[in-house]
């Protein structure tokens, strides 16, 4: 857990402002205005500030340094503007734990409403804690597993369903599938060993018969040496027509349909 000084959202503020002026060329250019709003810069700079604080006493993320945050969670979490997603009107986000990526894609997406889940009763509420202080205007907690009957999740509700680091793909399918509104996405990040996955002859099957094709998205963050995916899963719909492959810039992504 990260013990140091905590930074007050108004010193870092102009570190955001200026890390995501950095970062915005590699989003779609219908995103880029997005980013660099008042309110999605202040936003952040308040998550920041209020998870290092929480670090101090509760487990939520190995590094909290809010530079070292910013510089790869929060970057990292907004990896589906890199491939030029649009905002879903529902988005339901399974294991938020520490508020990855829901709360950057929350504050991004202003007008979606975002469903963070979380098992981790100190973790959930720490995120309810940001719906109340943050710009989350259409944001709620669901303390539970998504899996468990209990959670009361609608099935067929969500038109963007994501994971960053839980599970296996199969498995976060298996527990999205029923979640998601026709012609949805799943969207997982991922690493490279990952995507050996999609070619399971099981999954490969279940995903054939239900009538979704994959798609890997590839992309680099400003700065970070890391070879990041995002898998995403998408029922009948090509998901290609929608991803931005931009060689102009120096991080745009590339897309790979999976057969």
């Amino acid at each position: 857990m990260n013990t140091g000084e905590t930074t007050t959202p108004g010193e870092l503020v102009p570190i955001v402002r200026a890390s995501l002026h950095d970062f915005s060329p590699s989003v779609a250019a219908t995103a880029r205005a997005l980013l660099e709003t008042e309110e999605v810069v202040a936003g952040i700079a308040s998550f920041l500030a209020q998870l290092a604080q929480a670090n101090q006493v509760m487990n939520l993320t190995a590094d909290a340094d809010p530079r070292h945050v910013l510089a790869t969670h929060v970057r990292d979490s907004l990896a589906p503007l890199m491939a030029g997603m649009s905002a879903p009107r529902s988005l339901l986000d399974i294991g938020t734990g520490g508020g990855f990526p829901a709360v950057p894609l929350a504050l991004a997406w202003p007008d979606a409403e975002v469903t963070m889940s979380e098992s981790i009763g100190k973790k959930a509420r720490f995120l309810q804690s940001l719906v109340e202080t943050l710009p989350l205007r259409h944001a709620r907690v669901i303390h539970g597993r998504v899996e468990d009957p209990a959670a009361n999740l609608p099935h067929h509700a969500f038109d963007m369903i994501t994971a960053r680091g839980v599970a296996h793909i199969a498995v976060v399918f298996q527990y999205a599938h029923p979640l998601l509104a026709a012609h949805g996405r799943i969207v997982l990040w991922k690493g490279e060993r990952d995507l050996a996955e999609l070619d399971d002859p099981p999954f490969v099957a279940t995903l054939q018969r239900l009538g979704y094709t994959p798609a890997v998205f590839s992309y680099a963050l400003p700065d970070i040496e890391r070879n990041s995916k995002l898998v995403i899963l998408q029922e009948v719909a090509p998901v290609t027509e929608r991803l931005r492959s931009d060689p102009a810039s120096p991080h745009a992504g590339r897309v790979t349909r999976r057969s």
